[in-house]
């Protein structure tokens, strides 16, 4: 049984993840750099992807990069909270019982950053679109996983030059590998939900993709 000491610690997890997650770096640098919120630019979307085509691939490199750690910021407090060794930020025990704990540890500190990314208690509840933080979130969890999902990403982007096809199909495949490597169901069932809020997170691009009509990026400019 959860005693209400474990409650506690949970709950407090869960709150400093989703406030650090609510800190959205595209609308912090746009701004800090013309007073202009991203939001009301290009996609309207607060994420990587509009900066890109707003401001450049610096900026959108810089808000890709805290977007990120603002994940290992969350999981590395809710270790701290949990009194977990820091040395399972990005190694695991042998133990499969005590991975499957770390790894719960990771997700719960993940989801509640994605939600933050997403609704964003900073910007009147509209942020990005996810993509950042869950990558953020799969290198915490398994860095292995996450090199895979970068590569078939990669791959996606470079022949169609669609990132939003990119990002929703590593979102697809992000609970597969989960079942492929740990093989345990709940495990499975938290990585469904992650790929369900971003997959949501992205339909707009996916009505334009079936239609055919999804902005692509140019690898030139």
């Amino acid at each position: 049984m959860i005693d209400a000491y474990t409650i506690v610690k949970f709950l407090s997890i869960a709150i400093i993840s989703y406030l650090l997650g609510s800190l959205n770096f595209s609308i912090i640098l746009s701004r800090s750099l013309t007073k202009k919120d991203i939001r009301e630019s290009g996609s309207g979307n607060a994420g990587a992807t509009n900066m890109l085509r707003t401001y450049g691939k610096k900026y959108a490199a810089l808000t890709m990069l805290g977007d990120i750690f603002k994940v290992f910021i969350a999981v590395a407090i809710a270790f701290a909270i949990l009194q977990v060794d820091f040395k399972y930020l990005f190694v695991f025990p042998r133990d499969a019982g005590e991975q499957t704990v770390l790894v719960f540890q990771k997700e719960f500190a993940g989801f509640f950053c994605l939600l933050g990314h997403i609704f964003p208690c900073f910007f009147k509840f509209k942020g990005g679109k996810g993509m950042a933080a869950c990558t953020g979130m799969a290198i915490m969890v398994d860095w292995r996983i996450a090199l895979i999902l970068f590569i078939i990403f990669a791959a996606i982007v470079a022949i169609s030059k669609m990132i939003s096809l990119g990002s929703v199909t590593i979102a697809v495949l992000f609970p597969v590998l989960i079942t492929c490597f740990y093989k345990n169901l709940f495990l499975t069932l938290i990585a469904v939900l992650f790929a369900v809020i971003v997959i949501t997170a992205h339909r707009e691009n996916i009505k334009r993709l079936i239609k055919g009509t999804e902005n692509k990026i140019s690898f030139k400019k």
